[in-house]
């Protein structure tokens, strides 16, 4: 049977993976077009991946509130597996395909009712969660990695402040050794980077990943030398993700997404609330006007 968006809805509504609020808001908005279809597309390594994709912070229970204690608790009894599936689906009616967040059985968790509930998987680029500057070593990092690929992960990136560390450390090998390894498994790979320094040193060093993602705000929240950021990613050539654009909740979207986007991002990353999923993606949809999908 084909299922075109109206029906969608409202299977998905019957079967209680809308809330009431955002079944409504679905709908107010919602008039039997495709509402995400403004928000163009771009390839990474043969995967049409929406310019907004949504992040898993908040689904992880990470929520950079600081100095709030009780944060960490409130996104974790608001972000039931329930709720993360519901607000999943919600960015698929308006047009984003792709999740990002970090490997964990959590987050397989979520993505396993989701497949359940949608009849298919949704798109994961995954961050990993094993740690150099923890004690984490090459072969658990790829243990890490290779539970991704079982779990319908299409690509990984090797997360931003373990990417740091090992560039400080000198251990640009272990990058390299990281990145073919999820190559090998047929994935997309990634460097992620705080430090635009670690960017700097993935290209000098002359390695080959399919995409980086850097942090991206003025306020230089997990991202020091905003201005030396802006001059060597409006350079990129190579596809790059933005994510902390809005500095964690410090910055509102519009300024957020137009920095990002006027530094030559190919892709935001934010995490998101189901209420904010049609304004972001509105907001992404105009910003990328104009550009055609590659």
């Amino acid at each position: 049977m084909k299922v075109n968006r109206r029906s969608f809805i409202k299977g998905a509504a019957l079967s209680g993976a809308f809330s009431p609020f955002a079944k409504a808001k679905s709908q107010e908005r919602f008039s039997g077009e495709n509402p995400g279809s403004g928000l163009p597309r771009r390839s990474i390594g043969g995967h049409s991946i929406s310019r907004l994709i949504i992040g898993g912070n908040p689904f992880s229970h990470i929520a950079h509130a600081e100095p709030l204690v009780y944060s960490g608790d409130l996104f974790r009894h608001y972000f039931t597996h329930e709720k993360v599936v519901e607000t999943l689906l919600l960015s698929e009616i308006w047009g984003i395909n792709t999740f990002l967040g970090r490997i964990d059985d959590n987050v397989v968790s979520f993505l396993r009712l989701y497949r359940k509930r949608r009849g298919k998987d949704m798109p994961w680029i995954a961050q990993t969660s094993k740690k150099p500057q923890r004690g984490a070593t090459v072969d658990h990092i790829f243990e890490n990695i290779k539970f991704a690929a079982d779990n319908g992960a299409i690509g990984v990136y090797l997360q931003g402040e373990s990417a740091d560390y090992l560039v400080e450390q000198d251990r640009m090998s272990e990058i390299e050794q990281c990145l073919k390894f999820i190559g090998k498994l047929g994935l997309i790979a990634g460097v992620g980077a705080h430090d635009i320094g670690t960017i700097e040193a993935c290209e000098r060093a002359g390695l080959e990943p399919d995409f980086y993602m850097k942090t991206y705000n003025r306020l230089e929240y997990c991202c020091p030398g905003f201005d030396r950021t802006r001059e060597v990613m409006t350079t990129m050539k190579k596809p790059w993700i933005a994510f902390k654009i809005l500095a964690a909740g410090r910055m509102q979207s519009s300024e957020g997404f137009s920095s990002a986007v006027k530094a030559g991002a190919d892709f935001l990353c934010v995490g998101m609330f189901d209420f904010q999923v049609a304004e972001n993606v509105e907001l992404a949809a105009s910003l990328f006007a104009g550009e055609a999908p590659s």
